[in-house]
């Protein structure tokens, strides 16, 4: 596929409204590029909604067998504070404006660009290349749920997810969990306090206990490429007007996870505070779970992420940049989260893909030249990975 060609199919997925949903449009097309070439694929569509649906695609047989991934959702354009149509992509300068062009349409499209060249070589490929394009990813990442548990992560000893790095390879990423807490007390008037159950005060006396254990607890459970554990109570709601008092109350919790302080032991505290709140008050607690993912720690020294590097910092040497490719540990989540929850830990985990800071801002913008080196990169990094010699 040439640079013109390229762009094309850039333009085309960003004209594609994929707003938190719709990829099956976007899994059709690609379905039917790679139909074209050749390309073992498939459409999936997910169980509880027609719109919505994953791609698989492989090239190649047999092991190694290496996932590469990539989704086909965006957030909400906010097309108001635009310069230009987010669906239309407008080259300016050495930047090229859309929504999605960094948070990922553009590593994705790469991504489908390095299946068509390994399709061309596909002879020489010593393995399989399996292709995952997912839905969901920025909402509970629910294609990528799908995928592994219908076992296409089975096999797979390494996964290269083409999210907006830039030039940089991240190797580790916290686990999630956005909670909110509700407590249910009696309304009564303000004058006659006895007469009611006051739930933000109760809720208010709930958080203070639920964060010095979590915090207690957490304490010197760091990973040493993580960090620890992050806790924040970023919403709160409670009360209709001054002179009544509150029936109800709720607040929204975000902890970032790191592996020595799981999920599950959060989530133990969790149950074990509700239970101790309801057994002694007369207000009542409840809790429910929004995102749910998993810290993951892929090795540092992993193949598929030497290779990364070093293919990244030969193109920056060629353009006279400062020939570094750094590898990060970071707080976000990507797909890989669902995709290796059940891979053995030696598993390659690389995050590595175009874009910069504008993801998910008005105006999201991508330098025209890192969109044309992932394209070359991807190509690069697999060919080396599988075996392919030009």
């Amino acid at each position: 596929m040439n640079t013109e060609q390229a762009k094309d199919l850039l333009k085309t997925l960003v004209a594609f409204h994929t707003e938190n949903g719709n990829e099956k449009v976007v899994a059709d097309y690609i379905h039917g590029i790679f139909e074209q070439a050749g390309i073992r694929s498939k459409v999936l569509p997910l169980e509880d909604d027609p719109t919505r649906a994953n791609l698989v695609a492989e090239v190649g047989s047999g092991e190694p067998v290496v996932a590469v991934c990539g989704h086909m959702d965006t957030v909400s354009a906010q097309q108001d504070g635009w310069e230009t149509d987010p669906f239309t992509v407008t080259e300016k300068g050495d930047l090229i404006y859309g929504r999605g062009v960094t948070d990922m349409k553009a590593g994705t499209a790469a991504l489908v660009i390095a299946m068509l060249h390994l399709k061309e070589h596909e002879s020489q490929i010593h393995g399989t290349v399996r292709f995952l394009c997912t839905a969901g990813e920025e909402v509970g990442m629910p294609g990528a749920q799908a995928l592994e548990e219908q076992g296409y992560m089975k096999g797979v000893e390494a996964l290269l997810v083409g999210e907006p790095s830039g030039y940089a390879i991240v190797y580790a990423t916290k686990g999630e969990y956005d909670i909110t807490v509700n407590m249910k007390g009696k309304a009564a008037h303000s004058s006659m306090p006895q007469l009611g159950i006051n739930a933000v005060e109760n809720l208010i006396e709930f958080l203070d206990v639920l964060s010095e254990r979590i915090k207690k607890e957490s304490e010197g459970k760091n990973n040493p490429d993580l960090g620890g554990t992050v806790y924040n109570i970023d919403v709160f709601h409670g009360g209709r007007q001054v002179n009544a008092i509150p029936e109800s109350a709720s607040a929204e919790i975000n902890i970032r996870i790191v592996p020595e302080f799981d999920n599950a032991t959060i989530r133990g505290i969790f149950d074990e505070e509700v239970k101790k709140f309801n057994e002694t008050h007369k207000a009542e607690v409840s809790y429910s779970i929004g995102m749910d993912i998993v810290a993951q720690v892929g090795p540092k020294d992993a193949k598929l992420a030497k290779i990364a590097q070093s293919v990244g910092e030969k193109h920056l040497a060629a353009q006279g940049k400062e020939p570094t490719i750094p590898m990060l540990a970071l707080s976000g989540a990507t797909d890989g989260s669902k995709l290796l929850i059940n891979s053995p830990s030696d598993t390659a985990y690389v995050v590595f893909g175009p874009g910069n800071k504008t993801m998910h801002c008005v105006n999201e913008s991508l330098p025209k030249g890192m969109y044309e080196d992932f394209i070359a990169m991807y190509q690069e990094i697999l060919d080396q990975y599988m075996g392919i010699t030009e």
